[in-house]
């Protein structure tokens, strides 16, 4: 089997790090348990001594920026496999076990199903309607490429030298307040690029990844502060750079979208239900349309629920 490592990078918030650590430990697979910690300014390192030999704590006193932090956990990795396991979310016991069985040699990453957690209430949701198990990889780039945000790596599984190569320490040109060492676009690009090297992808439909839907994370956060078009704007900043390597997947054109649309939504078994919607709600489910075809809207045509 293939060795695997864990990677939790975090920053002040010892209060939610625990739940992370856990879920690690707890796999049902062995794996090798990293927190990485640059930084931290509460009792981050009084909490993880209590974990003692099960888990590495790599400790830097200076703070660089969460690309730093997240690229170091992985360096200092010696599985082949690596989870990059942000501090406020959690895994399920068998999403290292049940991954690593669908990342076969010609598949590029594997991503699960997520269940997104509400702070403020007793509430979830199932993030993903995505087609479910092995993929051509040109499929989820387009779905990438057209979605607003990104899928995070907080749900997937790499290969650590792939991660270590498409894990850029910066996006060119990134710039404003999602641009340099934010984090926001390192994460698309991580999929992006890696998809360059391989002919598949898998889509594991079991939400076996657990999303805390806070303030204090940066899609809610963006929201909250009103800058969720300059968060949207960073994406698509790096975007752009994907567009500039030679051999890529070019800007689809209008009639490519939606020809793309209706096969992924045919794929996921959610065609017939956003055509309802459609007809219910029309002008909604046409303005909806329309922000996909021309990217200028957030597209919740992909997801059953967003945070």
């Amino acid at each position: 089997m293939k060795t695997a490592s864990i990677v939790i990078p975090t920053f002040n918030r010892a209060h939610l790090v625990v739940r992370a650590i856990e879920s690690a430990i707890n796999q049902t697979c062995p794996c090798e348990v990293i927190v990485c910690d640059h930084g931290s300014t509460d009792n981050t390192p009084s909490v993880v001594a209590q974990y003692g030999g099960k888990i590495r704590y790599i400790r830097r006193e200076e703070d660089n920026g969460p690309i730093v932090c997240w690229r170091d956990g992985i360096e200092q990795a010696t599985g082949e496999i690596v989870h990059i396991n942000y501090d406020d979310d959690w895994i399920k016991p068998t999403f290292m076990e049940k991954t690593i069985a669908k990342l076969d040699d010609d598949v590029g990453f594997v991503y699960t199903n997520v269940v997104l957690h509400y702070q403020d209430r007793d509430e979830t949701s199932i993030l993903f309607r995505h087609p479910p198990e092995i993929g051509r990889m040109e499929d989820i780039v387009r779905y990438l490429l057209q979605a607003p945000l990104t899928i995070s790596p907080s749900c997937a599984i790499f290969r650590k030298k792939d991660a270590l190569k498409n894990l850029l320490s910066q996006i060119p040109n990134a710039q404003g307040i999602y641009g340099k060492d934010s984090g926001v676009g390192e994460d698309l690009l991580l999929f992006l690029l890696t998809s360059r090297d391989y002919p598949k992808y898998v889509h594991v439909p079991e939400p076996l990844a657990c999303f805390l839907y806070h303030a204090d994370s940066i899609t809610v956060g963006a929201d909250l502060a009103g800058n969720a078009q300059d968060l949207v704007d960073a994406y698509a900043n790096a975007k752009l750079y994907y567009f500039s390597l030679p051999g890529n997947v070019p800007p689809p054109k209008m009639l490519q979208n939606l020809f793309f649309i209706l096969k992924w939504n045919y794929l996921s078994g959610t065609l017939v239900k956003n055509a309802l919607r459609l007809i219910r709600q029309p002008s909604r489910g046409m303005r909806k349309l329309r922000g996909v075809l021309t990217r200028t809207s957030i597209d919740k045509m992909f997801v059953q629920d967003q945070k």
